[in-house]
């Protein structure tokens, strides 16, 4: 399944309560290894700012703290392996 296809199904799932009418949701992936940053990265023009990503290679949890067009993958917290 590509991942535009998941974002749309969870999108519809509304498995996301929204606080203070917000219309942007979040939206939780995964993948082997770290996401990629930019347009052109992981993600770029599907997952909105504070979307989740899972490396399952690396075991670390980033967030998108930029836009939904670059978005920018950040790691959470102070993670090792």
């Amino acid at each position: 399944m590509s991942s535009h296809n998941l974002h749309h199904q969870l999108e519809q799932a509304d498995v996301f309560v929204p606080i203070s009418g917000t219309t942007t949701r979040p939206t939780i992936m995964y993948g082997a290894g770290a996401p990629s940053d930019g347009t052109s990265g992981t993600g770029a023009g599907l997952y909105h700012p504070g979307s989740l990503y899972i490396d399952t290679t690396g075991a670390k949890l980033y967030i998108n703290t930029n836009t939904k067009a670059s978005p920018t993958w950040t790691v959470v917290g102070a993670q090792t392996t």
